[in-house]
């Protein structure tokens, strides 16, 4: 025989979690709604924020202003400047004084031109940006690395800066054909050896007459002689006082 169901008030402490539960489950069901409402009214907000980000970064825009920054430095010369905006990679092929040397040895043939950047192409962090410069269509890659784009040589230009000294390299683009001229710089005088033009003020100038030794060809002022009467003219006598 079973036992009659319990009848009458539940206990106090049941009572006051069962209210708690059912607070916790509408405001939940509050917060749902009020996602599901912005959600609709604004479908971008969801994909907004570190993505917007990276889209602004890796746009065309972001490419062409890198690529336009590095290939000035490039044309202008600044070559430390060009060689700071590699990628790590390609920076661990040669140092930055052995890249500024190279072009000490070997200029660019038409210096002082810049490019202009016709196309980009980007595909996740890699971009290949076409520039023009006198005529010829040239391909430069591009990584984003670190926060910023930067360039990255082609593979068989890092592998000569590794397997190739800087004076050798230069000697095999020089018979090549590929140097420009060589800006001619005029020899640093060695200031311990002294210029044979100059004249050297501890020694006296043979043609500067030295005012301390008398001059024997200068004239000498004659001596009087003493007055000799002539005895042929008569002097007259003196009257006695």
């Amino acid at each position: 025989m079973g036992y009659p169901p319990p009848y009458g008030r539940p206990p106090k402490g049941e009572t006051g979690r069962g209210l708690a539960v059912i607070v916790i489950m509408a405001v939940g069901l509050l917060i749902g709604a009020a996602l599901s409402v912005a959600t609709v009214l604004d479908p971008a907000a969801s994909s907004k924020g570190p993505s917007v980000a990276r889209d602004s970064e890796h746009s065309e825009t972001a490419v062409r202003q890198a690529a336009q920054v590095g290939l000035d430095a490039y044309s202008g010369g600044s070559y430390g400047d060009f060689w700071d905006l590699w990628s790590a990679q390609a920076q661990a092929a040669v140092a930055r004084a052995e890249y500024v040397r190279l072009f000490q040895l070997c200029p660019q043939p038409v210096p002082d031109v810049p490019f202009a950047i016709a196309t980009v192409t980007i595909t996740g962090d890699d971009a290949q940006v076409q520039a023009t410069r006198s005529g010829d269509t040239t391909d430069f890659a591009f990584r984003y690395e670190g926060g910023s784009w930067r360039y990255v040589p082609p593979p068989e230009e890092l592998q000569e800066y590794r397997t190739q000294g800087v004076d050798q390299l230069a000697r095999l683009r020089q018979s090549a054909g590929t140097c420009g001229a060589v800006a001619s710089t005029p020899p640093t005088a060695d200031p311990s050896v002294p210029d044979p033009s100059v004249p050297d003020p501890s020694v006296p100038d043979p043609a500067v007459p030295d005012p301390a030794v008398p001059d024997p060809a200068a004239s000498v002022p004659p001596t009087s002689a003493p007055v000799v009467p002539d005895p042929s003219v008569s002097t007259s006598a003196t009257p006695p006082a």
